[in-house]
């Protein structure tokens, strides 16, 4: 869903809300019991069905906070095995990739040599045919 999307969805419910752009978790706090709302009214004046509905809220905030909490360290653990993982692969592809370039570097020294083997075996050629005119 998008911010947009979430925006339009929120003025539809008339809720108040956190966002969590990190997770795309809403947190959704019926409307009047925001903390701005809380801090404007003096306990004393409030009614008993409101406490105990913003204290059933609060509950219910704490444990989504709480399972948040838990998700986002389950998923903290997958990333930390990937990057490790990804870690392992790239020192294995680093080395990989040293061998080949030696490997490569290898192979170039010796066409290097064959090639200088050719030129050399016929210039040899060319001087054995001039030979063979002159007899």
């Amino acid at each position: 869903m998008s911010r947009r999307e979430y925006k339009r969805r929120l003025q539809d419910c008339e809720c108040q809300t956190s966002w969590c752009m990190l997770h795309r978790v809403a947190f959704f706090v019926p409307f009047g019991f925001g903390l701005g709302r809380l801090n404007r009214t003096d306990p004393d004046t409030m009614s008993k069905e409101k406490l105990e509905s913003l204290v059933k809220n609060m509950e219910i905030m704490l444990s989504e906070v709480e399972q948040l909490k838990i998700h986002c360290t389950k998923q903290t653990e997958e990333v930390n095995q990937v990057v490790q993982e990804l870690r392992r692969e790239n020192r294995e592809l680093t080395e990989k990739y040293e061998h080949i370039c030696q490997d490569l570097k290898e192979a170039k020294e010796a066409i290097a040599q064959l090639q200088d083997t050719r030129f050399a075996f016929e210039a040899k050629e060319r001087q054995a045919q001039k030979l063979n005119r002159q007899l």
